[in-house]
């Protein structure tokens, strides 16, 4: 399995654990996948975006997906 897909994977299993929004510190989710930060940048503007029904919020320090 890529990186990529692991990283969404995580990222969809945070989303059936919480609410209807999570928070995402960029850095952090870097650190846990060994891989650089614009990699995490790369799986959320291609696979959380409004086409697959997500609404990502960037602010400084972290992404908020919807």
């Amino acid at each position: 399995m890529r990186i990529s897909d692991m990283i969404e994977d995580f990222i969809k299993d945070l989303f059936e654990e919480g609410d209807d929004y999570i928070e995402i510190q960029r850095n952090e989710l870097a650190e846990h996948f060994n891989c650089v930060p614009s990699q995490i940048n790369y799986v959320i503007s291609t696979r959380f975006n409004p086409n697959q029904g997500y609404y990502v919020e960037s602010k400084r320090g972290g992404r908020r997906a919807y």
